[in-house]
């Protein structure tokens, strides 16, 4: 245990040190104050959504979507926040957050082998995959499927930063994978010492997300080695490799990351499970509004 920390500390010092890390937007650190207090009510809690445009908007498709089934068109964010409760109130506005300050910039790596629209619908096939394949595992029975979701959306967000970040080196990075034929993790770990999954989950802890869900970013490319949380480790591994085989791969033309087969095992759900449930998995990826 002291040895797995001690490690962690290294690299978020190392990643520190090397990159210019985004803070915390501005909504998710007052969201957290007021949700902490105990004498919050959905107006208080409004009155922080209702100051930002986009996680206002999404909000409010979200409460008035089929899901719901409400019969009267909900409006007011006072009021949406009610249906939702302060839980879903607050993993909405991340997702919202996330894509506000990522999603909409153009990344600074030119490159034929990085495309930010297909890196976000690798991202979104990636969540609606573990959200469907985690609700069916008994192992995983103890997490919200919007946690899950949100845990594959943001798998891979270390590789946003470092487009943005070190654009000449990750785009050196990006090409070396691509000539020699290695993952582009083993290529980061050459050039920068680290990986974009270690860069995602100093992200993670430095905006104060679940220690379950920073672990699980970290972890997502070699499961068996995470100590904590392998369930969900293995679940994100697996998600990440079906938005591949669906041809939505987070960087192009670069080699697809190889499949750790224990993680049927560590999910508890075996392969023919997965094979019946892709239909709703893309169906479910097709029906989602996408940030672009």
């Amino acid at each position: 245990m002291v040895e797995a920390t001690s490690n962690s500390t290294s690299i978020l010092n190392l990643v520190n040190r090397t990159l210019d890390l985004p803070t915390i937007p501005e909504v998710l650190t007052k969201l957290n104050d007021v949700i902490a207090s105990d004498q919050s009510t959905a107006d208080d809690v409004a009155d922080v959504i209702s100051k930002d445009p986009a996680v206002s908007a999404n909000l409010l498709r979200i409460v008035n979507s089929a899901y719901y089934g409400l019969q009267v068109r909900v409006s007011s964010i006072s009021l949406a926040v009610s249906v939702l409760g302060f839980s879903m109130t607050k993993k909405i506005a991340l997702k919202a957050a996330v894509f506000s300050q990522f999603a909409k910039k153009d990344s600074s790596t030119d490159s034929e082998f990085f495309d930010p629209t297909g890196f976000w619908r690798h991202s979104i096939f990636t969540g609606v995959a573990a959200r469907v394949l985690g609700t069916e595992s008994s192992k995983l029975s103890g997490h919200n499927a919007e946690d899950l979701y949100i845990c594959g959306l943001l798998h891979d967000i270390g590789k946003i930063i470092l487009a943005e970040s070190v654009a000449k080196e990750f785009g050196e990075v990006l090409t070396t994978s691509h000539k020699t034929n290695r993952t582009q993790v083993e290529v980061e770990c050459d050039v920068f010492g680290f990986t974009h999954a270690d860069v995602g989950s100093v992200l993670a802890i430095k905006w104060f997300l679940p220690e379950d869900l920073t672990i699980a970013i970290r972890y997502h490319h070699n499961p068996t080695d995470d100590p904590f949380h392998r369930s969900l480790s293995s679940l994100i591994h697996l998600a990440d490799h079906l938005a591949w085989s669906a041809g939505h791969p987070s960087t192009q033309k670069l080699p697809q990351p190889e499949l750790n087969h224990e993680v049927y095992d560590q999910i508890g759900i075996d392969p023919q499970q997965v094979e019946d449930l892709l239909p709703q998995i893309e169906s479910d990826f097709n029906s989602t509004g996408l940030p672009f």
